[in-house]
């Protein structure tokens, strides 16, 4: 009797975030299960506790690897230096995370309405990019490129929260908004406001 080749952890533990996707893509967190997020693996059970305590934590370690990728891709604007050309960069790197992962985020969007620790992690998440934003506008204050009577922590998470529902909005689920409609949308209401 030949025995399974033991499992990379770290290849688990891929396998396991990947196969949660696949099930968040199409279906609502509710329906998440261990079993229905592990049906979708070659592995046991018993492997989704090595990684995970629970869905929840599942979701979260997802919300986190999310907000990773979106938060590289929102830093051409938030660190850059040439304004008109990082902040479009920033948008168009922005519908690409939800052109590959919309779904998912939608999913998470969601679940935060119902679930006290899916909600806690996705608001963490949007709360990092309201901060960094309000920081941005608060450089740019500093160097007078935005008035200085603006709050920026206010208008940071009222331009933040505005993007986190139009996105998922036109590029969570079928059928999606065209992608550089989306982007102008977004660079315009953002330069109009801010500068």
């Amino acid at each position: 009797m030949s025995r399974r080749p033991k499992h990379d952890p770290k290849e688990s533990e891929r396998e396991i975030l990947e196969a949660a996707k696949k099930f968040l893509s199409e279906r609502p967190f509710r329906e998440m299960t261990v079993d229905s997020v592990m049906s979708l693996t070659g592995l046991k059970r018993p492997a989704f506790y090595v990684h995970f305590r629970d869905r929840h934590d599942l979701a979260l370690r997802i919300a986190d690897e999310l907000g990773q990728e979106i938060s590289g891709v929102l830093d051409r604007w938030l660190t850059g230096t040439d304004l008109a050309n990082d902040a479009r960069s920033a948008f168009e790197g922005l519908t690409e995370v939800y052109l590959e992962h919309g779904a998912v985020l939608s999913a998470l969007s969601d679940a935060a309405g119902s679930d006290e620790k899916v909600q806690a992690a996705y608001h963490g998440l949007v709360q990092r990019f309201i901060d960094a934003t309000a920081k941005r506008i608060t450089d740019d204050q500093a160097e007078g490129r935005i008035r200085s009577d603006l709050d920026a922590v206010e208008t940071a998470r009222a331009l933040v929260w505005m993007d986190e529902r139009y996105v998922t909005q036109a590029l969570g689920r079928p059928p999606r908004t065209d992608p550089k409609l989306v982007v102008d949308v977004l660079y315009n209401i953002w330069m109009s406001a801010l500068y």
